[in-house]
């Protein structure tokens, strides 16, 4: 916003909705810019005070994109000293715009509340700053993307699928979620797209201009939006096609499928395409005796008692604790999986937000053979559904490892099972504000007596805290390339 402390300005009106007379004139606007304590809001002639802050709005919605609805918190009750609080306690106001500058005005102060409805996929509202900031830094440095670039399953699939679909892409407005490099936006120029938006909020926009001034004939068509995809204003256009790779460990690590769905919701015309469409997460029972021995192994050096004449054992516990809340990620060797995945289905065209915040697997098998499970196994696949042709991008066991690999909740106790026994698991992802997940596992065993307990085991699991094994030796021989885009339609069961 470009008003400075104490401007006015005539086309934004400020109406008190309790006014007793019914009147909705309002009166020009004075904004004072008050640094990290918001934004005070004047009425020019009454001098009527009205401060914006994340305490003090209960809530902000646009009814249009003219008008800006504020709802004060009620603190009638509260001890404060600030008489702007007093005055305007439990009270509504609107913000009137008479221009379409004084608009971007709004879409600012609506930022400045920070609890706009209308917004529902906010950054600020389920990412820390500091794990905002982290975040960005990582994806501006051209080591983690070339990570990913070279990562040739993900990139491969990327550009078969966008010019296998080129009559999805030619002529047509695509927009670019999270764009990084800008190496899909430049598939899809190589596809026929007319304008491609690139959209990035980290430093690595810098970057993706350079690749495009470097690539002029398909640069040229191509626009670079510094900027994340919630603050970001198209004056009302919207796009044919969105692309991205919002994909994180287990899919939804990071939490960018929030927003890749929040530019669905503002930017994507009715009827139009995403590129990926459909997503499942998947989970298996594994055993696997020697991981289990190497997380606890992990432990052992707080068992000392003499190091450096200080006795470490105090913490052996906790260490032991923190080591098994880590999910592990690495190649899984598919014979250690113990039945079948079951898999949730999220279809990217109509999955709100919200239902992305709890996501539930429950699975339900008999044991093989007696032995231990020490935990649960998972995955994740896209397809890219073209009007041509699909493409199925996947990171399963036993199909050659993708930088995502697999990863496991392993069990600070194992479950030992005998045959026939009936094993259940479920494993429940709750988001949280560090841009990721708390993994919620249980096994078990249901008692053979009607009225005996079930034999249980439980852990609790930071998606954010990874231990990154990444095992990629010849100890397991991958399926061939050909396979690539279908799960395999038997898992062996080992127990």
């Amino acid at each position: 916003m470009n008003a400075s402390a104490g401007t006015t300005h005539q086309s934004l009106q400020l109406i008190d909705l309790a006014d007793a007379s019914g009147s909705l004139k309002g009166e020009p606007v004075l904004i004072h810019v008050r640094g990290s304590s918001g934004i005070l809001l004047e009425k020019a002639h009454s001098r009527q005070g009205v401060r914006l802050d994340a305490d003090s709005v209960a809530e902000a919605f646009r009814v249009s994109q003219e008008m800006l609805i504020i709802r004060m918190r009620d603190h009638s009750g509260a001890n404060s000293s600030d008489t702007t609080d007093d005055m305007t306690s439990g009270k509504a106001f609107m913000l009137k715009s008479l221009s379409q500058t004084s608009q971007h005005i709004l879409d600012h102060l609506q930022r400045v509340c920070r609890c706009p409805a209308e917004a529902k996929g906010n950054f600020e509202r389920r990412a820390t700053p500091a794990s905002a900031e982290l975040y960005f830094h990582y994806y501006g440095l051209l080591q983690h993307q070339q990570n990913m670039l070279q990562d040739m399953i993900r990139t491969g699939t990327y550009y078969a699928a966008i010019m296998g679909n080129f009559t999805d892409f030619k002529d047509k407005v695509v927009m670019d979620v999270g764009s990084g490099t800008g190496i899909l936006s430049l598939f899809a120029a190589q596809a026929g797209a007319r304008m491609v938006y690139a959209v990035e909020a980290s430093d690595m926009a810098g970057y993706c201009k350079t690749l495009l001034s470097a690539n002029p004939r398909l640069g040229e068509r191509i626009t670079v939006l510094h900027s994340k995809i919630e603050d970001l204003n198209l004056q009302g256009e919207q796009v044919d096609v969105l692309i991205s790779e919002p994909m994180g460990t287990l899919l939804v690590n990071e939490r960018m499928l929030e927003t890749y769905l929040h530019a669905r919701d503002h930017f994507l015309k009715p009827g139009g395409r995403m590129f990926p469409q459909t997503g499942r997460i998947y989970c298996a029972a594994f055993t696997d005796d020697v991981l289990f021995s190497e997380l606890a192994q992990k432990a052992v050096f707080w068992q000392q008692r003499n190091f450096f004449g200080v006795d470490l054992s105090a913490l052996h516990s906790p260490a032991v604790e923190g080591y098994f809340s880590q999910v592990v990620v690495d190649a899984v060797d598919p014979r250690c999986l113990v039945c079948q995945p079951v898999s949730q289905h999220l279809d990217f065209g109509t999955i709100t937000e919200q239902e992305l915040h709890n996501i539930t697997l429950s699975l339900q098998f008999p044991a093989g053979a007696a032995g231990n499970i020490h935990g649960l196994a998972c995955w994740f696949d896209v397809a890219f559904e073209g009007s041509s042709d699909t493409r199925h991008l996947s990171t399963a066991p036993g199909l050659p490892v993708t930088h995502w690999f697999q990863l496991r909740c392993v069990m600070r106790q194992p479950l030992t099972v005998y045959p026939g026994a009936e094993v259940y698991a479920t494993m429940r992802l709750e988001a949280h504000a560090r841009q990721s997940y708390d993994i919620h596992a249980t096994l078990g065993i249901k008692s053979i007596d009607p009225q005996g307990v079930d034999q249980q085991v439980s852990g609790k699991f930071d998606l954010k805290e990874p231990y990154y094994r990444q095992l990629t030796g010849s100890w397991w021989q991958p399926a061939p390339a050909q396979a690539a885009e279908s799960l395999p339609s038997d898992l062996p069961c080992c127990v």
